[in-house]
């Protein structure tokens, strides 16, 4: 039961810590806590009771239920929270705000205009020729 538990603990941690994508709001996850361990293990619990799944969790999803955790769990303004959250998903790429950091909605968000969307590298080469 031990090494499954580290084991989400280094699956989540992936998914949030080492992406990259949520580089504003990881501190948050453990700003309460004594240690960032203490605090990170905290969420993948707490991420493992609400999804029971490690794989498989979308982008906006994954917001919504740190937004959650942040809030109910670890008792950080929410306000706080959903600005880190919003810098996060505007530093990787996107345009649109997902309609739960806005409002009291479910987790839609607003379609990117065709030619606003990011481009990988890659598709660049395909597009210029």
């Amino acid at each position: 039961a031990e090494m499954q538990r580290l084991r989400r603990f280094a699956r989540y941690w992936d998914l949030v810590g080492n992406s990259g994508k949520f580089v504003a709001t990881t501190p948050l996850i453990w700003k309460t806590d004594g240690s960032p361990f203490a605090g990170f293990l905290k969420w993948s619990d707490w991420l493992f009771a609400e999804t029971g799944r490690t794989h498989g969790v979308a982008l906006v999803r994954l917001m919504e239920l740190l937004l959650e955790f942040l809030r109910t769990e670890a008792g950080v303004d929410p306000e706080e929270a959903k600005q880190a959250l919003l810098a996060d998903y505007r530093r990787v790429g996107h345009n649109d705000t997902p309609k739960f950091l806005t409002a009291s909605g479910p987790a839609t968000t607003e379609p990117t205009p065709p030619g606003k969307r990011p481009v990988a590298t890659r598709q660049q080469r395909h597009l210029a020729t």
